[in-house]
């Protein structure tokens, strides 16, 4: 039976290189991973837990590939995906991009030479340069020894008409969320704190909140917007940006909740009291929206639901073996949740705890 040293000595390389290849612990050069496993393959060689997979049989593993696992957002959508994996006897391999798409490149094809079965992906591939428009064309493409590895997208569709996805309509809670603040909370100066307009969900929620500002006939300018980065240090940066310019502004729309917890912070500094001079809407209805204080009024998206549905349709992927012709894309419904950011009541507040 061969070993890592006889691999090492087909392939031309150390075994430290190896060692690298099949446990992805450091990057290795494409051609050296190519030769890597050229030799595993040749040799039939089997050294982990993984080796069902390079010989393309299942392996009882999927990946997940998520843009930054320190997002809270994410803990919760683990869980479904945990829940329903481990019913149907998988494992899972969790692993970040730092938001960064050539390392989300890098790391799907580590999945693929690892033998996963099948992969659940939060892209980072916004650009629209060749390079990441041909990765996401040849995304469904991604093979084990012929076996198709399935990918299912979270959060939004990828360009790739046979990659499923699981999703909300980010245009449309936009839309309500900002709605809301004007029809319910009589807020007609407002402010939104954007994700990266690059992004498909910075593009959809800025979508939708200047659909309502224009339909109720609320003024649209270079003030409207100010773009943050998912964190709450940017959401602080962005409403102190606001504040100390001196714009007018009663109500603020912020594209996550982490986002508009920094936009409270700066609130409170600059002594505006919430929701009296200022509302304050976030999205995705994280945990720590309804304990902060004030707590936080916000567009709940069932996460738990969102990983449950990735992993149930990444699961029956797998069983058929092969890619549609045409995807799935799951839309979930989402809901806004009133909290003391905006009605102020916290009898309300404490009637809307989410501790999920």
């Amino acid at each position: 039976m061969a070993n890592i040293k006889d691999v090492a000595r087909r392939a031309g390389v150390s075994i430290s290189t190896v060692s690298r290849v099949l446990n992805a612990t450091k990057p290795v050069s494409p051609d050296l991973q190519k030769k890597v496993m050229d030799a595993v393959h040749e040799l039939d060689y089997s050294a982990n837990i993984f080796a069902k997979g390079l010989k393309g049989a299942s392996s009882g593993i999927i990946a997940v590939v998520l843009t930054a696992i320190s997002r809270t957002f994410f803990t919760t959508v683990l869980e479904g995906i945990h829940e329903v994996a481990e019913t149907n006897g998988y494992s899972m391999l969790i692993t970040e991009t730092y938001d960064d798409c050539k390392r989300e490149m890098r790391l799907l094809s580590e999945m693929a030479s690892r033998g996963v079965d099948g992969i659940i992906l939060a892209s980072s591939a916004h650009a629209q340069d060749e390079e990441t428009l041909e990765y996401i064309r040849n995304l469904h493409l991604l093979n084990k020894n012929g076996h198709v590895i399935p990918v299912v997208s979270l959060e939004f569709p990828l360009d790739n008409p046979h990659i499923d996805a699981v999703v909300i309509d980010s245009e449309q809670a936009a839309y309500d969320a900002t709605t809301k603040l004007i029809e319910e909370c009589h807020r007609k100066k407002l402010v939104h704190i954007s994700l990266p307009e690059e992004h498909y969900l910075g593009r959809k929620r800025i979508q939708g909140f200047l659909r309502a500002l224009r339909e109720h006939g609320l003024p649209v300018n270079e003030n409207s917007i100010v773009e943050g980065n998912y964190s709450p240090e940017s959401g602080f940066h962005a409403m102190e940006e606001v504040l100390s310019g001196g714009r007018e502004v009663d109500g603020v729309f912020c594209s996550n909740d982490d986002m508009a917890i920094g936009a409270l912070k700066a609130c409170a500094n600059h002594k505006i009291m919430v929701p009296e001079q200022i509302a304050v809407m976030g999205n995705d209805d994280i945990f720590s929206a309804s304990i902060i204080s004030p707590s936080l009024s916000s567009i709940h998206v069932p996460k738990t639901e969102m990983g449950r549905a990735a992993a149930a349709k990444l699961m029956e992927r797998i069983q058929q073996g092969e890619y549609p012709e045409k995807r799935d894309v799951v839309s979930l419904q989402y809901t806004l949740i009133d909290r003391q950011s905006t009605v102020g009541s916290r009898a309300l507040a404490d009637k809307n705890w989410n501790w999920k």
